[in-house]
């Protein structure tokens, strides 16, 4: 595939059955498994000797660290000269008693700042950390519905009661009410080009537009086409604009009945 030896991708069969692949590898050892008998049988009796299913786990997401207060309030409430002396003034008998009442109202205002400070600065974290537990919420739900969709598909790929229908790029794989495009040997596309799926309704005459995607480096492309399977006739796949068109623009790469 693409340069890569049938040994390199069997090394990667095996690492992707014991659930230790990179994700972003995923795609291309899914497309080799559904278009080879013997890798696919090696990688069902892997993962069953591992007892689990292969698929990649995210990294985990670093806790937010809380920023500290690095900036100390400091206030000087006694003067004194350079040459180290004490200055000496003419004060009244209660001069005493007024240093220490100066020097406790400042220390109470030090105080009061210090904790207006604190109690502001508590706020923002606990309105900083309520936020970034919201956005870790959102992607937890999401990468278990990813995680969840990834072990749907690989069922699928691997699957022996799976119907598969080579075309020139690679493989159609339908099971149940789904259906995965399994293209290995996609050309490198155009500046401001992708691929579109089409499928065609059973009795219908015309394709109707789906999804638009691009292949990795080595043209590997996964895809799982959101339609029900049942109702479909055909499969093809063309080369379109960005965001894709209604109708094809060019000759598909290849149309595939399914039924």
């Amino acid at each position: 595939m693409n340069g890569i030896s049938r040994d390199d991708m069997m090394e990667l069969v095996a690492l992707f059955a014991l659930g230790v692949l990179p994700r972003e590898e995923a795609a291309l050892v899914a497309a080799f498994l559904a278009n080879d008998d013997a890798a696919r049988a090696e990688y069902v009796e892997l993962r069953a000797s591992a007892d689990a299913l292969a698929y990649s786990a995210e990294e985990p997401v670093d806790s937010a660290r809380s920023a500290r207060m690095k900036e100390r309030l400091l206030a000087r409430v006694r003067n004194e000269p350079s040459n180290g002396t004490i200055a000496r003034r003419r004060i009244g008998p209660n001069a005493g008693w007024l240093w220490a009442a100066s020097l406790a109202t400042a220390a109470s205002l030090l105080l009061a700042i210090i904790s207006t400070v604190q109690v502001f600065s508590l706020q923002g974290q606990l309105t900083q950390a309520a936020r970034r537990s919201s956005v870790l919420s959102t992607q937890v739900a999401q990468a278990q519905r990813d995680s969840q969709r990834d072990r749907q598909m690989l069922t699928d790929l691997v699957s022996r009661d799976a119907r598969r229908y080579e075309v020139a790029q690679g493989g159609v794989v339908v099971r149940g009410d789904r259906i995965y495009l399994t293209l290995s040997k996609l050309p490198p596309l155009p500046r401001g080009k992708v691929y579109q799926a089409w499928t065609l309704p059973k009795g219908a005459k015309a394709v109707q537009p789906s999804l638009t995607f691009s292949p990795n480096a080595d043209g590997v492309a996964v895809v799982a086409l959101p339609v029900d399977a049942s109702k479909v006739g055909a499969v093809a796949v063309s080369v379109e604009p960005e965001g894709g068109s209604k109708t094809p623009t060019t000759t598909p790469t290849f149309v595939r009945p399914i039924s």
